[in-house]
């Protein structure tokens, strides 16, 4: 089946131009359900297959920044999942060490709230709403085991017992341990870099309504309201760390909880003790083509990062988005899928710089992170400017890579000012220190214009990957 083939049944568009298309997606989680409800808002007619029976209760994305709140209430999900029981958040407190003020990073009124929910709530929430549509079906307990080919081209999937379903369009959003991303010969570069530690507590922030990070302990501190009353606590700890329960509560006991101001800290410490917590790997996956004839990879399946930006969700929303528009403007022939491979990687590889600088600045590892940290802290001090720009970077806002390197300049210059000062009365310790510091920024420089580089060929060079 060649590209004009799959597309025969699509109406060019005009006055009156509707979809006439079908489509499968894989996977029935956020993801899922944001791509059904995007393509079926084009006309399409949306096939959800789910491998699962019933939603895992499973600690996954909760988070999602302004940006992805736009999207969702594009899609008519966004009061659904606020009458669901989500929350607004309105920005992020950040705070250095024990006891520091917290810088507040508000977004800005103009984009709107962020929002914080339960998952399983979430996907529920969304497949309830995603099933009373009549252009969209859902089948849980559905394993994909395959794709079916005509040629050079991905035309359906085929399930575990065998049957096959064709489609004009397969969109896999099946997780960042995607099992079909394989199959299509797709080998993403995989770094394992922590694991995360999360678990719920009553109580307040704070801040209100913010998403707190506490630093100052081995790894960062993500705490956000998820519910009314409900708190999220996402500990960062390394590969190194201790393993099994007793181990990892005496580890956040003994070495994390300082960080937390009192009462939370002592809500944290209760809960940590007396309920169930969950540990998750953390994973840095990249992917080098997330199109192929006939098949669109979306969301986490298409990569992701350290979840202490919480921009998986919002990345996937602009991926969701993109696609629609662009099978929507002209069905999903080979121009519209190396479009939205180029559009997707335009928006991530800024999303990967940011995410892996503000990690590394956040853990502190070492003499030159440490440094770094302080500049950050410094530098979102000296005006409203620097917060802002910092938040439209965080929260999807801005997407040059150039504002990043702008910003992240600005940073260094500052540390290294600091450093050198220090170094008048510790000249052998502050020279370390700016070597370190040198160290690991020309790190972040190199991998600046490795991610620009990259964009260039995603734009002008990256076609379809053909498949194995």
């Amino acid at each position: 089946m060649s590209s004009d083939e799959c597309c025969e049944r699509f109406e060019r568009p005009g006055k009156h131009a509707r979809m006439s298309l079908e489509v499968i997606v894989v996977g029935g989680g956020f993801t899922g359900m944001a791509s059904a409800a995007a393509l079926a808002q084009q006309g399409a007619t949306v096939r959800v297959f789910e491998a699962a029976q019933t939603t895992a209760p499973q600690f996954r994305g909760e988070l999602i920044h302004p940006r992805g709140v736009r999207g969702l209430e594009s899609l008519g999900l966004k009061v659904p999942l606020f009458e669901r029981g989500g929350v607004a958040v309105n920005g992020f407190a950040v705070s250095q060490h024990e006891g520091a003020a917290p810088v507040l990073l508000p977004y800005e009124d103009a984009q709107g709230p962020g929002l914080g929910i339960d998952h399983p709530a979430m996907v529920l929430t969304m497949r309830a709403q995603l099933a009373a549509r009549p252009n969209v079906s859902i089948t849980t307990g559905a394993r994909i085991a395959d794709f079916v080919r005509s040629g050079p081209r991905i035309v359906g999937v085929r399930t575990a017992d065998g049957q096959e379903h064709l489609a004009d369009l397969v969109v896999v959003a099946d997780g960042r341990s995607s099992k079909l991303r394989p199959l299509l010969g797709l080998e993403p570069e995989v770094k394992l870099l922590s694991y995360t530690v999360a678990f719920g507590v009553d109580g307040e922030l704070p801040h209100g309504r913010m998403g707190h990070v506490f630093l100052g302990a081995p790894g960062p501190i993500l705490a956000y309201p998820y519910a009314e009353g409900r708190i999220r606590f996402c500990v960062d700890v390394a590969l190194g760390a201790p393993k099994g329960r007793e181990a990892l509560v005496a580890l956040i006991c003994e070495q994390y909880a300082r960080v937390v101001p009192s009462p939370l800290r002592e809500a944290m410490v209760k809960s940590l003790r007396e309920t169930p917590f969950e540990a998750c790997a953390n994973h840095s996956i990249s992917t080098a083509a997330c199109a192929a004839p006939g098949v669109a990879l979306v969301g986490d399946a298409g990569g992701c990062g350290h979840p202490l930006t919480a921009s998986g969700m919002t990345n996937a929303m602009n991926d969701v988005l993109t696609l629609a528009e662009l099978v929507g403007a002209r069905g999903p022939d080979d121009a519209a899928l190396t479009e939205y491979q180029r559009r997707r990687y335009d928006f991530v590889r800024m999303r990967e710089l940011f995410t892996e600088a503000l990690y590394e600045v956040f853990r502190g590892h070492d003499d030159g992170s440490k440094a770094l940290q302080s500049g950050v802290f410094r530098y979102w001090s000296s005006s409203a400017r620097s917060r802002r720009a910092s938040m439209n970077i965080l929260s999807g806002e801005e997407v040059r890579v150039s504002r990043f390197v702008a910003e992240y300049s600005r940073v260094f210059r500052g540390s290294a000012v600091d450093v050198i000062k220090r170094s008048a009365w510790q000249p052998r310790a502050g020279g370390a220190r700016l070597k370190s510091l040198a160290k690991t920024s020309l790190g972040r420089f190199s991998a600046a214009a490795g991610r620009t580089a990259r964009k260039v060929v995603d734009r002008y060079r990256l076609g379809l990957h053909p498949l194995p």
